[in-house]
């Protein structure tokens, strides 16, 4: 054991100075000076910590000052806990390993959460559930300077997180300067950004501040290095490590792109090997991650040379080309005392015991790591990828995040769910701003999931918490957005005997919540908007609260047709999640926005087609219909190549139509298409109309993921037209 005073640790230097002063001199008071309110005013407020601590027993008689802790380390105690002793001998911290940093996050808090903050005597004790508690900041698709990233380690250090999952070379940019490889700084770094270029880089001198500011935290940094896939980037500067040889732009659009790293190059080895040893030597963490996510393998499946490695290898696919791969990189890194982590998608070619396996797509990758014997860390998509807005994962929905999945057996695997992390891809967060509104208060919600037990975690509680942390986060300089969409939509749809009327109301989420409607086209009445005319409407909402905009307007579409007074049904299932709303998908008159996990669209993967059924009590001569689809390339999003439309003339008479797509599949970014179907001449009268959309198609050979299967997604099927009169 041995004393030791950590005033000279991050937190007396770094954002958190005005929590641990300058003041060395420890007071210890009793509870009648406290109450003459002389020195300190507030007893700490351990009760709105987060996380919170494991225990705490306090006796009010006398109490300290938080100014001057002594700490020691206590060998008995697990790595990061921690118990922080007020008595008359003042503060002191005892530890473990790691423990001082978590007691300095718990004492930075209760500094910031009152003012002048006294600590009774007795008690705090604390350690947490999982010992690997991550946050990936990508700084490829957007570039963030060093203070920029310490920054984002300033505030990941108060929430009691270890991890710095590092991302730094990726098909949009590569990050890590080399003088060996000085491509990587002129041309890798950069990429074509309207007429100029975009991008940035960090010199060895950038990376060993990073890892050390962030070991003053007790923050372990993760670089990751992607291989073989999402290599673009590296391959515009030296195209020889690709297959083709060929020269190649770094991508300038998001996405699954085929250009990877040639298996049957002896030179990408070369080169990988260069790099992972200067990475080992900047980085002393124990692993290192190697991605291997998303690698198409459609360049392999064409290279004369991959083909001649498996051969020689004798190896029955390509899926076991990157399986070798991967177990070639990773004896590498193991020779030189190296752990590997990789996406799930490593587990398709085989691990050493050593491996340990980061599952995204679900707790599938999780489960089935455990089960054969690897470490796992669990970030999957629908809890942790933060880069999706707060209306696909909202604060509840990260709070209610279990780590370990459903069927493990706990008992006999449940110790290889080591942690999780929050992920920040930084495609959709091209700055700071955006990073702490995508990083808080999310981030604070998954900090408790982190640390504490599942069973332990009271959602109501952790809001209140929350609520008084919003200041400190204000002081501190960091902007966050709403825990939840402040808005809950609601829809009607009251049309019957021929007269069409929709009614969307909109309700707050939170408490205190004012909401500010507008429509001109609806008529409004307290926070509900009817529309009657056929057509397109638009309703918005501003959410307020004590007259403070909370978030930005909130627009929603609607679509008022003849569709609305029918009998409609899906005839064939949709593709989970993307099942539309829970009442009528197809024909409840709102509409879907860009964003396809709105919960508005209906999206279908194949492989056979996607339908549904619109049935009316009397004959309808039907002037148009209109289908929105959405398209994104890049997310496999395509309008869908044709359309029928079975309509139903009378007894086992059926007339079918035909439409063909009518926007280019190569048209990029995101967007909504109306394709219309109106046949010249225009439909039979009917009062029934089957809709089929076969989805048999793949992605063209100019598609970074030529060859894979399409999504398709529609959200209203709009019917225009009137009764029919003989």
């Amino acid at each position: 054991m041995g004393v030791k005073n950590r005033q000279n640790r991050r937190w007396i230097t770094g954002v958190f100075a005005v929590v641990i002063s300058v003041v060395v001199v420890l007071f210890t008071r009793s509870v009648s000076d406290f109450n003459e309110g002389q020195v300190c005013k507030e007893w700490a407020a351990v009760d709105a910590l987060i996380p919170p601590v494991r225990s705490y027993d306090f006796d009010s008689s006398a109490w300290n000052t938080l100014e001057a802790p002594v700490f020691e380390l206590d060998s008995n105690l697990n790595e990061e806990a921690y118990r922080i002793v007020s008595d008359e001998n003042g503060i002191m911290v005892f530890h473990g390993a790691e423990g001082d940093h978590r007691a300095q996050s718990t004492l930075g808090q209760l500094g910031m959460l009152g003012n002048e903050v006294a600590l009774p005597w007795g008690q705090i004790s604390d350690e947490p559930v999982f010992a690997h508690r991550g946050v990936l900041m990508d700084v490829c698709r957007h570039f963030f300077t060093v203070e920029q990233v310490k920054r984002q380690l300033d505030i990941m250090a108060l929430y009691k997180f270890n991890v710095l999952h590092w991302h730094l070379t990726e098909d949009q940019g590569w990050r890590i300067a080399m003088n060996d490889y000085p491509k990587l700084a002129e041309v890798a770094a950069y990429r074509s950004h309207g007429d100029s270029v975009y991008g940035g880089f960090y010199t060895r001198e950038d990376l060993e501040e990073v890892v050390a500011y962030a070991a003053g935290y007790g923050i372990e940094v993760i670089p990751e290095i992607e291989l073989p896939g999402h290599s673009q980037a590296a391959l515009a500067a030296y195209p020889h490590l690709g297959c083709s040889g060929e020269s190649i732009a770094v991508a300038t659009e998001w996405g699954v792109f085929k250009e990877i790293y040639c298996a049957g190059n002896e030179r990408t080895f070369e080169f990988l090997e260069d790099v992972l040893d200067y990475v080992c030597e900047i980085f002393p963490s124990k692993y290192i991650h190697i991605g291997g996510d998303e690698a198409p393998k459609y360049r392999w499946e064409h290279c004369p040379k991959c083909q001649q490695r498996m051969k020689e290898e004798d190896l029955q696919d390509e899926e076991a080309l990157q399986g070798w791969f991967n177990t070639r990189i990773e004896n590498y890194l193991a020779a030189k005392g190296k752990q590997i982590i990789g996406w799930d998608e490593i587990l398709e070619g085989g691990l050493s015991p050593n491996a340990t396996v980061q599952s995204w797509r679900g707790f599938e990758g999780a489960q089935h790591a455990a089960e054969q014997g690897h470490d796992a860390i669990v970030s999957p998509t629908s809890h942790a990828y933060f880069d999706y807005p707060v209306s696909s994962i909202d604060v509840p929905k990260v709070y209610d995040f279990n780590l370990y999945p459903e069927k493990l057996d706990r008992f006999t695997h449940g110790h290889h769910i080591i942690g999780g992390e929050c992920n920040l891809w930084s495609e959709r967060i091209p700055d700071i701003e955006t990073l702490d509104r995508r990083f808080l208060p999310r981030g604070i919600a998954m900090a408790e999931v982190f640390w504490s037990h599942p069973a332990k975690r009271d959602y109501d509680a952790f809001w209140q918490r929350l609520q008084l942390h919003y200041p400190m986060l204000d002081a501190l300089g960091y902007s966050y957005d709403v825990e939840q969409v402040p808005v809950a939509l609601s829809s009607s749809n009251e049309s019957y005997n021929g007269k069409l009327e929709l009614r969307a109301t909109a309700t707050p989420a939170f408490p205190n919540l004012q909401l500010e409607l507008r429509s001109s086209t609806g008529i409004l009445s307290d926070t509900t908007a009817t529309f009657s005319n056929l057509g397109l409407h638009s309703m918005q909402v501003q959410p307020q609260r004590d007259g403070r905009s909370m978030g930005p307007v909130l627009t929603y579409d609607f679509a008022v047709h003849q569709g609305l007074l029918t009998h409609s049904c899906l005839t064939s299932p949709s593709t989970p999640p993307y099942t539309g709303t829970n009442d009528i998908p197809m024909a409840n008159g709102v509409l879907g926005s860009t964003n396809f996990r709105d919960g508005n669209w209906v999206g279908y993967f194949g492989p056979d087609h996607f339908g549904g059924h619109f049935g009316w009590k009397e004959k309808y001569i039907i002037d148009s219909v209109k289908i929105n689809f959405l398209q994104s390339r890049l997310s496999w999003i395509l309008v869908p190549e044709m359309v029928y439309a079975d309509i139903y003339v009378e007894n086992d008479v059926i007339e079918r139509y035909q439409w063909d797509r009518d926007v280019s599949v190569d048209e990029e970014g995101t967007f909504i298409h109306t394709m219309t179907l109106a046949p010249e001449g225009g439909f039979p009268p009917t009062n029934s109309i089957n809709f089929e959309i076969p989805n048999t198609e793949k992605l063209p050979d100019n598609h970074p993921a030529a060859g894979q299967p399409v999504w398709h997604f529609l959200d209203e099927v709009q019917i225009y037209g009137r009764p029919y009169r003989d």
